[in-house]
């Protein structure tokens, strides 16, 4: 350690300091004496002069002493031993005159003082005589210093690493950093020595990370003396309110440092083995981003929404915040996790981008509340991205412009291959990298091919700890290691729904010209279609969510805003007489006071006197009808404006996208007769009828059958479709007056296993809905109100009461006894 680099201990090092230095503690001892004299107590005064009298000959013998030996001259050792008699006198006959007297007067601060300006120059003397002493002791202190930086270069050269100086020690968060002078090894030939080092250094496995410097022979060592890998990271705390436009803290890196990403302008690939920590470091992806004033949140969950599910519970279930008030929008605006829904989405972020491109004035997007980054999460698409050339089309080129339009993309995989990411295209827009745990080291080359020799993923301990290149680190610095913040995603506990309780006010809505250009792919109904939210409902066991609906604004009139409802029906008029939420929350008719407020003129001030007649004197009767007039007036104002919009917008509505190939396909079901058609036998003859022409998708054509009220799987899930015979229509609907003589006779055949499905599925979920069977078993409704019935009759369920689902009666405990009767009753019929 050089001189100049050394803590300056002013005692010890300094000429003119040290002095002034003592003579200082020598006054603050005088004043103390005085507080304890000025406090009422009594200082011994004769055991103080004794005291002083002894330690002044304490202290000059002491130096006699330490003054003797070999290389030291008798003059200077009596030098030395006067001098410390001379100063410690002077101190000691201060401290007892002013223990008789009072340090408190300019006199006794003077006499200090001069003290220490006459004493100065003889400790000049007394330092110019001991130069060798004081050279030897820093020769020592710097020599101690350096010997840690010595035993690592002791211990580089131990493992085979020849030509490695270390310059210096520096603190960081989590341990320290040396930097590493290169002579003859160079920076890719220590990386495979290091886990030999962290032996010799007696550290644990990991501890050691090697950066290189700006220059070739230049390196940087980070040893880390504390486990952050080993840790449980705590998200940051707090729901207020924050900008996708500053980086969000996501955990913490291996050096202390906090883990920050910027998800602006910024894609993000995830990669990491089933149970690394994908899930829950998406969950803290989510809970961030959902603090974002100016950001909505944009979900395709592949893994059947699991992911999704946990944060717009709350709004499915009408859960109330903190203040009382139901939560009427999901905190996720949008959720796909079928391929025809991710693919409307893609489509529909490729579009909001090119818009936003074409309007913009330049440069890039600078997300607004009124104009909120979009930021779309991919769970689980390997399978979308392998497979659907239509998913992945829009995707690659969205990622592509959604750049400069404020629209990013998260992609969660299991591996880091082409299949899994939708090929290179889309790989090289990624621009933050996370790795998680592997089984084998090898997979570093999918996730960090640029870097694949210095990481090992295999040796991530898992659960939340990975690799992170970000923008912000140089193109030349490894990946780091570090660990995301933990948030329990077990099912019995409801962390993630209660801050999606706390964030759901948070997020903006879509601004009104993404919302018109959304709207052509499903945007509008992505809530209200009961199809396509049927995975939602069938989760929670409902016929529709029980919060209000969510609503989303665009463009209407004059450049004001309309909303545009897209909520799944909501239940009747109230007793209060309200309209129903559904009907564009109309609420309370108003009444005539109403009318006058708003069109009979200017009204006298609140708390003005009321004209003559009192209170309760009625309206005069001219002013009632003027002010109707003027009502009914402005409401065919409405009226004719809105019709217009209307006519506006069934022009320019955009053409059906019916995918050319479904009536062929509907056709192959029809003309397949009773033995019906599977969808594999149906992609084959299109196969073969249009060679070079790729097929519908699975997905698609079962969304096409299921939408078809004809179509129907009467052997069972697995089973081939077929169409309903015309000649032999399902039964009537029974009447609410007639369903307490619903025969209890048994269905026979298909019907008899449509009604042992039926009643598994109720009694199982303890939900008795209809619409649950038309979903699950694909049967249209005459059907499934008729397999509901039959189960009233055997008091499995209760009675209708509306729309409602049916009391189940029986408990999943009599399933199988309920279950052998029925096919009993069949037998014996």
């Amino acid at each position: 350690m050089a001189r100049k680099d050394r803590d300056v201990v002013p005692w010890r090092h300094g000429v003119f300091a040290t002095p002034l230095y003592t003579s200082g503690v020598i006054y603050a001892a005088g004043v103390g004496m005085g507080t304890i004299e000025d406090l009422g107590h009594t200082v011994p005064l004769d055991i103080l002069g004794i005291g002083s009298v002894g330690g002044v000959i304490l202290a000059a013998g002491a130096r006699f002493v330490r003054e003797g030996g070999d290389g030291h001259s008798w003059k200077a050792r009596a030098y030395h031993t006067a001098f410390s008699g001379i100063w410690t006198g002077a101190a000691a006959a201060w401290l007892n005159w002013t223990a008789h007297g009072t340090p408190w007067t300019l006199a006794s601060a003077s006499i200090v003082a001069a003290a220490a300006t006459m004493l100065t120059p003889l400790y000049g003397i007394d330092r110019f005589l001991r130069a060798p002493e004081i050279a030897e002791q820093w020769a020592k202190e710097e020599a101690e210093a350096s010997k840690h930086l010595t035993d690592w270069q002791t211990m580089f050269a131990a493992v085979g690493i020849r030509g490695v100086l270390v310059e210096s020690k520096d603190k960081t968060h989590n341990g320290y950093q040396l930097t590493l002078k290169l002579t003859e090894t160079d920076y890719h030939g220590i990386l495979p020595h290091l886990s030999r080092l962290e032996m010799k250094a007696s550290l644990r496995a990991g501890a050691l990370t090697l950066k290189p410097g700006e220059l070739s022979d230049q390196a940087f060592l980070s040893v880390s003396t504390r486990n952050v890998l080993a840790e449980t990271v705590q998200l940051e705390p707090g729901d207020h309110p924050i900008t996708i436009n500053e980086p969000l803290t996501l955990g913490m890196l291996e050096s202390g440092e906090p883990i920050e990403i910027l998800l602006r302008q910024n894609s993000v690939f995830i990669a990491g083995k089933k149970g690394s920590g994908k899930s829950v470091l998406l969950h803290a992806l989510i809970s961030m981003v959902a603090r974002c004033i100016d950001a909505v949140i944009w979900m395709v969950d592949m893994a059947g929404g699991n992911t999704a599910k946990r944060w717009i519970r709350p709004w499915v279930e009408g859960w109330k915040d903190k203040n009382g008030k139901v939560i009427d929008r999901p905190l996720i605006d949008w959720v796909a996790i079928t391929e025809e829904e991710a693919v409307r989405m893609y489509n529909a972020a490729h579009d909001i981008a090119d818009e936003r491109a074409r309007t913009m004035r330049g440069g890039k997007i600078v997300p607004k509340k009124e104009k909120p980054a979009i930021i779309i999460i991919t769970e689980e698409g390997s399978d979308l991205m392998a497979w659907s050339p239509s998913a992945v089309k829009p995707k690659t080129r969205g990622i592509k412009k959604g750049r400069k339009a404020a629209i990013d993309y998260i992609d969660v995989a299991q591996r880091g291959t082409g299949p899994n990411t939708g090929g290179g295209e889309i790989e090289s827009q990624y621009d933050t990298i996370i790795g998680l745990r592997f089984p084998r080291r090898g997979e570093g080359q999918f996730v960090f091919p640029d870097h694949y020799h210095e990481v090992n993923l295999a040796s991530l301990p898992g659960n939340g700890a990975a690799y992170v290149k970000t923008p912000t680190m140089a193109s030349h610095e490894p990946p780091a290691k570090g660990r995301f913040a933990y948030i329990n995603d077990d099912e019995d506990c409801d962390d993630i729904e209660q801050m999606s309780v706390a964030r759901w006010e948070i997020r903006p809505d879509m601004d009104a010209e993404a919302v018109a250009v959304a709207t052509k792919w499903g945007y509008a109904d992505r809530w209200s279609d009961q199809d396509r939210i049927g995975w939602l409902l069938d989760a929670y066991g409902l016929d529709a969510p029980a919060g209000p609906a969510a609503a989303h604004t665009s463009s209407a009139g004059a450049g004001g805003t309309g909303t545009l409802q897209a909520a799944p029906p909501v239940p009747p008029t109230t007793s209060s007489g309200t309209l129903p939420s559904g009907l564009g929350q109309v609420g309370d008719l108003p009444s005539v006071e109403d009318y006058m407020r708003k069109y009979g003129g200017a009204q006298p001030p609140a708390g003005a006197p009321s004209p003559a007649g009192g209170e309760d004197q009625a309206p005069d009767e001219a002013a009632v009808a003027s002010a109707v007039a003027r009502a009914i007036a402005e409401a065919e104002r409405l009226t004719a404006q809105a019709a217009e919009e209307q006519e506006n917008a069934k022009k320019t509505a955009p053409k059906s996208r019916q995918h050319p190939r479904k009536d062929e396909v509907l056709a192959m079901v029809r003309d397949a007769g009773p033995e019906g058609i599977t969808i594999e036998a149906c992609r084959d003859r299109l196969r073969a009828q249009y060679p070079g022409e790729e097929p519908p998708s699975r997905q698609s054509i079962h969304g096409w059958f299921v939408k078809t009220e004809e179509i129907c799987q009467p052997g069972g899930k697995n089973s081939a479709y077929v169409w309903a015979d015309p000649d032999h229509p399902a039964p009537a609907t029974v009447s609410e007056e007639d369903e307490d003589i619903v025969s209890a006779d048994v269905l026979q055949g298909d019907d008899l296993d449509l009604l042992l499905h039926a009643v598994e599925l109720v009694v199982s979920t303890q939900f008795g809905s209809t619409s649950m069977l038309q979903r699950k078993q694909r049967i249209g409704f005459a059907k499934a109100q008729e397999l509901m019935d039959q189960m009233s009759a055997r008091n499995i369920v209760g009675p209708r009461d509306g729309d409602k689902a049916r009391e189940v009666l029986a408990k999943p405990a009599d399933l199988e006894r309920l279950l052998a009767d029925i096919k009993n009753e069949g037998r014996n019929s």
